[in-house]
């Protein structure tokens, strides 16, 4: 999985996860706004109650009979939620709680809030003051304490259960997470193995008619398609090949025949290049037909093969070509069987030393180092040419393709892709990499028990 869709998918998790989060904050703090207002009037409605009550008691009965039920009410201790005051216009009180309410209450009106400490209890107290005709004040109120302890442990609750929420978020988060990637790692795994070079390669698709399905079907489709236009590409370019490698034949037979029956000087020189570009022609036709079967041939190879054989016979061979160019061949070859198909890995072998050969400059050293590590056959071969620039690794593996640099040297551009078509065929990865000085190619076998 890439780097990006990783992150990708996570902010994706991630904001939707916050927007749950913030979509329950939201909901919490109406609620509790909401509580805050119902508490409110519930409280005001009740102090409304209880003081009209007193008020009619005082106009039915005068200001002794309402001081005496205020007395009573106070002395009632199924009442202790309620706060009652009496007091005349000179600050005497006539009854109720004077001791424990503050002394500047008696020059308020209207609703008021305020402290109440009583014995070793603070409280809030909701209440309305109103004159009384003989000029008496009358305090009527209710404690609001439960209330605002109810809405303490309602925060508290409610902050827990955000808490829970933010981790189970964080599990449901994780958890989608994973599904997804787990919908999602059997198509880009095939789009991998396709890219690859693995062509025959499909998504194992699922029931329904979800995203994921309509991904699945769709993929293979495309897959199908880009099967077929590689498959015609092949067929052309091999019948291409054959079509023209034959008139290439005589042609190159009518030279040889020219040069032997011409005695002019300079006409041997003509035809002996001719004949050299023949050989080329020829040359590039027969590397696009080996191209195009190989990368044609479908099936398992399941044949074992001793790479450390086939290795130990390449370098034998290209050591004289080495010597001639006054260069060297040190290999480290390490015992390795894998699956696969000697003669194709003989070719892959002798294209890369053919590179290696060609590029480096006298004088150097070849380094072949042959190793298992981890149930994997790993190969490297580096030389100390001038290497390739890094943007470029990628692209040399394609059909003709020539360097700046390497115009002038023989050869028709097609070595390397020769060679990673054998590797895509035996299920192997190759990556090109800058060494110090001059370039190493590896490549990654799976291993054969031998």
């Amino acid at each position: 999985m890439s780097n990006s869709r990783v992150t990708t998918l996570n902010r994706l998790v991630l904001t939707f996860g916050f927007g749950l989060l913030l979509a329950f904050a939201v909901v919490g703090g109406v609620s509790l706004f909401t509580f805050d207002r119902l508490v409110e009037r519930d409280t005001i409605r009740d102090v409304h109650v209880e003081h009209e009550n007193l008020l009619e008691i005082y106009r039915t009965s005068g200001p002794a009979a309402l001081s005496d039920t205020i007395d009573d009410r106070v002395n009632d201790p199924t009442n202790w939620q309620a706060v009652y005051l009496l007091v005349d216009a000179k600050g005497e009180v006539l009854a109720g709680h004077g001791d424990e309410l503050p002394a500047p209450l008696w020059k308020l009106r209207g609703w008021v809030r305020f402290p109440w400490h009583k014995q070793s209890e603070s409280d809030e107290v909701l209440a309305f003051a109103q004159t009384l005709a003989n000029g008496d004040l009358l305090v009527t109120g209710h404690t609001i304490g439960e209330q605002q302890h109810l809405r303490e442990l309602i925060v508290r609750l409610g902050g827990t259960s955000l808490g829970l929420l933010s981790a189970l978020t964080l599990l449901l988060s994780w958890l989608l997470r994973r599904g997804v990637d787990r919908a999602l790692e059997a198509p880009l795994d095939t789009v991998d193995r396709v890219a690859a070079g693995h062509l025959q390669e499909r998504v194992p698709e699922r029931q329904g008619d979800d995203g994921f399905a309509r991904l699945d079907r769709t993929l293979n489709r495309m897959l199908d398609r880009i099967h077929d236009l590689v498959g015609g590409i092949q067929s052309s370019t091999d019948a291409i090949a054959h079509d023209l490698r034959t008139p290439l034949m005589r042609l190159k037979t009518r030279l040889e025949l020219v040069r032997q029956s011409v005695n002019a000087p300079d006409s041997g020189s003509e035809v002996e290049a001719a004949i050299a570009e023949a050989d080329q022609l020829i040359a590039t036709f027969n590397s696009l037909l080996r191209l195009a079967r190989i990368e044609s041939t479908e099936g398992a190879l399941t044949a074992t093969v001793a790479l450390d054989a086939v290795l130990t016979d390449a370098v034998e061979m290209w050591q004289a070509v080495a010597e001639s160019r006054q260069q060297t061949i040190h290999a480290e070859i390490a015992s390795a069987q894998i699956a696969g198909d000697r003669d194709l890995l003989f070719q892959l072998l002798s294209n890369l030393f053919d590179n290696a050969i060609k590029y480096a400059p006298a004088g150097t050293r070849i380094d072949v180092v042959l190793e298992k590590s981890a149930g994997d056959v790993l190969l490297s071969i580096r030389d100390r040419g001038p290497g390739i620039p890094e943007e470029q690794h990628q692209r040399v593996f394609d059909r003709f393709v020539r360097l700046e640099t390497h115009r002038g040297t023989p050869g028709s551009g097609l070595g390397l892709s020769v060679v990673r078509a054998i590797a895509v065929r035996h299920g192997a990865e190759i990556h090109i990499e800058d060494a110090e000085a001059g370039l190493r190619v590896r490549l990654r076998f799976p291993a054969v028990d031998g």
